[in-house]
């Protein structure tokens, strides 16, 4: 997928590079979407995903790719959408002199020749700690995205991803926990943007991105990626609530909780 540049805007800036860290569902398609627009580049290959209906997500395929890989190599099976594996994350953060490396260091380097690149991929929650040996830090901003916990749960269920409210909260407070541990250890700065104030009050948060990363977007170019009504909240709808606790009552059985 060719970089979205903003008419007017030079190619050869030298603004840096974008990593966001955060859970699935999170609104993450949104927001690398808008980031997109100011000229970052998501990879030449983007995955689209069909839920509803076919919606592109600005994840670089081949950073997807790499990042199943890494799964491979340390032997992890598990189901990152709906579980915390900090095992998992020690694994793959020690796979390198395990593992033959050029693949990542030479994706870095395709990516560095179309800077300021964009990176987002629900699984680097558990991968970041194995991509920090190759990358310039001085080079990269972090953006951590979270999202109410009630809309996580019912946007997981609609997915058949069935847990509890209380498992789903849990689990998606040990991914939040893990990623601001990761960069308070590593000494680096980030921007915290909750999805809801995203949609909520776009102007307030798009000011806070343009702040923080030096760009120049406008609440226009969220409107070019988020095709609802802006200044109101995106919860899901009664509908979608039903919806949900319909599937999760046929579905019971099969529930994760925290006490299993």
């Amino acid at each position: 997928m060719p970089a979205m540049w903003r008419e007017g805007e030079s190619e050869n800036s030298m603004r840096k590079n974008v990593i966001i860290l955060t859970s699935g569902l999170s609104g993450s398609s949104v927001l690398t979407g808008l980031i997109a627009r100011a000229g970052y580049w998501p990879g030449e290959t983007t995955f689209r995903k069909q839920h509803y209906e076919i919606y592109e997500t600005y994840e670089n395929q081949r950073l997807i790719d790499l990042n199943r890989q890494l799964f491979q190599g340390a032997g992890y099976t598990g189901n990152y959408q709906v579980e915390f594996s900090a095992p998992a994350m020690q694994e793959i953060a020690a796979l390198e002199g395990k593992i033959d490396c050029r693949e990542y260091r030479s994706f870095l380097q395709e990516c560095d020749a179309h800077r300021p690149w964009i990176w987002k991929d629900p699984r680097l929650w558990l991968t970041i700690r194995f991509w920090k040996k190759f990358l310039d830090y001085s080079h990269c901003q972090f953006l951590l995205l979270t999202r109410g916990a009630m809309q996580s749960w019912v946007s997981a269920t609609l997915r058949r991803q069935i847990m509890t409210y209380r498992y789903s909260k849990t689990y998606e407070g040990e991914i939040r926990q893990s990623i601001t541990e990761f960069l308070d250890g590593e000494r680096l700065p980030y921007l915290h943007v909750e999805y809801e104030r995203l949609i909520c009050r776009p102007d307030d948060t798009i000011a806070e991105l343009n702040h923080y990363l030096g760009t120049e977007l406008k609440v226009v170019d969220l409107s070019k990626v988020y095709h609802k009504p802006l200044y109101r909240s995106p919860r899901n709808s009664l509908g979608k609530h039903v919806k949900a606790s319909l599937i999760y009552l046929k579905n019971y059985s099969e529930r994760l909780d925290v006490s299993a």
